[in-house]
């Protein structure tokens, strides 16, 4: 497993399955196969629309994979995926939130950048501008599985979570099922999602680039501003 005994919990933070995502290339099955397959010990579902999360939960665990509940939405700053145990709650967040959300009506919350990097509206690269909203995040995604590609993307976002004061995290961005599990975050001292919640929204997070997918992928990274992240 990519569990580490009980001492932090981590988690692909950023994960899309039919039918709740509908540019998503796997179903909830084919995706718990895959994470059971690659030994990963929790997933984050943030589709962009409402999803079955009950359903999720139970397709994961029956394969010894925690899920920590989430959706992804659109606000001013772009995309940003909600942490949350409120199921229900998350079920009611429109596509389109705008920032501050209203209070989870239960559990803790954290709200954490999605590829923040530069966003695109019609065709055009939008530069992130952490003036529309972001004093309301918890938390930058660092690496982003499908866009760990994109020129100075990792330094850039890790200087905005430098400069917000917030902690760095990893996430897949997973459509397919071969993007699973290569962008980690960790939590120190969580157990389960409750408590890797409110440790990200407490600040401590960190992310981790999964050498475990590299390996199973045959994957060799050389980068120099992505090996530190290696674990």
């Amino acid at each position: 497993m990519l569990g580490n005994n009980g001492a932090l919990m981590l988690v692909d933070l950023h994960a899309h399955a039919r039918p709740g995502s509908g540019d998503a290339r796997m179903g909830m099955a084919e995706l718990a196969r895959e994470a059971e397959a690659l030994g990963l010990e929790a997933i984050a579902m943030t589709d962009h629309g409402t999803a079955d999360l009950d359903a999720a939960r139970e397709e994961l665990s029956a394969r010894g994979v925690t899920m920590v509940p989430g959706r992804e939405v659109s606000c001013d700053l772009g995309h940003v995926l909600v942490l949350a145990t409120d199921l229900a709650w998350l079920a009611n967040l429109p596509p389109r939130c705008p920032l501050p959300l209203p209070d989870s009506w239960v559990g803790p919350c954290a709200l954490v950048w999605a590829h923040p990097a530069g966003w695109r509206l019609g065709g055009a690269l939008i530069p992130p501008d952490p003036s529309r909203g972001a004093e309301h995040l918890h938390g930058v995604e660092v690496l982003n599985g499908e866009r760990l590609h994109q020129t100075d993307g990792v330094r850039l976002a890790e200087q905005l979570a430098s400069s917000l004061g917030l902690p760095s995290c990893g996430g897949s961005d997973a459509h397919d099922v071969r993007a699973i599990g290569r962008c980690l975050t960790e939590v120190a001292g969580a157990t389960d999602p409750a408590a890797f919640i409110e440790g990200l929204a407490a600040g401590h997070a960190r992310p981790v680039l999964s050498r475990r997918w590299a390996e199973v992928r045959g994957y060799d990274y050389v980068r120099s501003d992505l090996t530190p992240y290696l674990r």
